[in-house]
């Protein structure tokens, strides 16, 4: 598949999908931290360049739920990036991937397809994060960590 993986400079992603036989790219403003296939900037400018799937991580910063007390004084910067999403959710690409924190998207777009836990993937963190999918299955967990807290948080949400 020829694989976009937008809003990142880690180059992370993409070369876990190249290590799969993938033709995948990363795309960030600013220079890859990992040297590989990566394009410096705008994603959007790229949206329609025939791929197959998009794993996008928009920045958070005037999304996430973590930063609402300052929403009222960010109106116009959460407005610009609410319209971000909007143009990567839109691209003409058969599947997607849109991963962010709980946040503004819920309410002004839609609920996510998936919150998922780093801890149901092998890592000790604990951060919710969503994803909106197009064309895509949800994850099925790998190698959960369970903790005293973790199984709180399992029961609580299943009350």
């Amino acid at each position: 598949m020829r694989v976009l993986v937008a809003c990142e400079f880690s180059g992370i992603v993409r070369e876990a999908f190249r290590q799969k036989g993938h033709d995948a790219y990363s795309c960030d403003l600013i220079p890859t931290e990992i040297p590989g296939k990566h394009i410096q900037g705008n994603v959007i400018d790229i949206l329609q360049d025939g791929w197959d799937l998009m794993i996008a991580h928009p920045p958070c910063t005037y999304l996430a739920v973590s930063g609402a007390r300052w929403w009222s004084q960010r109106k116009e910067e959460q407005e610009d990036a609410i319209a971000f999403v909007m143009l990567l959710a839109e691209a003409p690409i058969p599947k997607i991937a849109i991963e962010n924190p709980i946040g503004r998207l819920s309410t002004i777009w839609r609920k996510p397809d998936q919150i998922i836990q780093p801890w149901q993937f092998g890592h000790g963190e604990t951060k919710a994060t969503c994803f909106w999918l197009k064309g895509l299955p949800l994850l099925a967990h790998t190698h959960t960590l369970l903790t005293a807290e973790k199984l709180e948080y399992i029961k609580c949400r299943h009350l």
